[in-house]
């Protein structure tokens, strides 16, 4: 009878199709991992993977298991779970996941706030663009730029994150800004984002053919240091762009506009430490919604914007 233990083992090698791997992941060493799947299938009586160049694939005998160990695996998370969300104390760990620029200029912040708070709660935070998954307790809290679509979850939507478009005075000398203003970048340099699906590369290609991609990455921050060293235009988040000095906002329109969303898993919207935590980053990130959604697109706001870059521009 397959038990958790078994369950984990064979579920890692499975995921990653490798012993090492699999050792990492569970945090033992490969001859740990190699002699537990040994074990398991002598006491089954067959062989649940077949070594491959591509790694390790599962045997017929393997596929038949696959769902058994899934559903252990998902009772001793729900098993978890519901343990975690009966703990009523401000103590223990939060675990929790979000956007790596959001991480570090809003989250960080809150999360010390917090502490000053509750000082008996520690951290872990994940900044990173990967979804970790909150059923398998990757996490227990996340604040994602996309609504959460697990049924499990327990999300609540709290604002808008605008991004709009920068450059910096380096990259102005040498391009001037005057038509991309009215939404011309032809003949401009474009700092990009190397995933098609962001909503990010879908403007790039709608609205601005004629510009150049001089760089694509998935990391926001190098995207803020690609734009502040002059090698092009970047598509910032407006918390950062507007308010970082050696930046202006070439046009005040917002060129992408997200959610921000905080979610936790249900089983745990009652425990002490995480209501705690999501009800201080809830507070925290409405306290800052309009530097978020970086509207400034009427009244004084923009003709400050507007300001800024005119005294910037040759």
């Amino acid at each position: 009878m397959f038990e958790w233990d078994d369950a984990r083992y064979f579920l890692a090698v499975h995921r990653t199709r490798s012993l090492s791997e699999a050792g990492r992941r569970l945090e033992v060493n490969q001859s740990t991992v190699g002699r537990r799947l040994r074990a398991l299938e002598g006491a089954i009586g067959a062989v649940l993977f077949v070594r491959t160049p591509d790694g390790y694939l599962l045997a017929p005998a393997g596929e038949r298991l696959l769902a058994r160990a899934e559903r252990i695996e998902e009772a001793a998370f729900a098993f978890e779970r519901e343990a975690s969300g009966r703990q009523a104390q401000l103590s223990g760990t939060v675990r929790l996941t979000g956007p790596d620029a959001l991480s570090a200029r809003v989250l960080v912040p809150l999360l010390a706030e917090l502490h000053a708070r509750t000082p008996g709660i520690d951290f872990e935070l994940v900044a990173e663009n990967r979804t970790l998954s909150l059923s398998k307790r990757e996490a227990d809290m996340a604040i994602r730029t996309f609504a959460p679509r697990e049924p499990a979850l327990v999300a609540r939507r709290l604002c808008e994150l605008g991004s709009a478009l920068y450059a910096a005075p380096a990259y102005v000398e040498r391009r001037p800004i005057a038509r991309a203003r009215e939404g011309d970048l032809s003949g401009h340099e474009i700092i990009g984002v190397d995933d098609a699906g962001w909503a990010e590369a879908g403007w790039i290609r709608r609205a601005a053919p004629g510009a150049r991609v001089v760089m694509k990455t998935n990391s926001t921050p190098v995207q803020l240091t690609a734009t502040l060293a002059g090698l092009g235009i970047g598509i910032l988040p407006c918390y950062i762009g507007d308010v970082e000095p050696g930046l202006l906002r070439v046009r005040d329109e917002r060129v992408i506009v997200r959610s921000v969303w905080i979610a936790i898993h249900r089983d745990l919207q009652h425990s002490g430490r995480i209501r705690a935590c999501a009800d201080l980053l809830t507070e925290g990130i409405l306290a800052r919604q309009a530097a978020l959604a970086g509207d400034v697109t009427a009244g004084d706001a923009a003709k400050a914007v507007s300001k800024k870059a005119t005294a910037r521009s040759p």
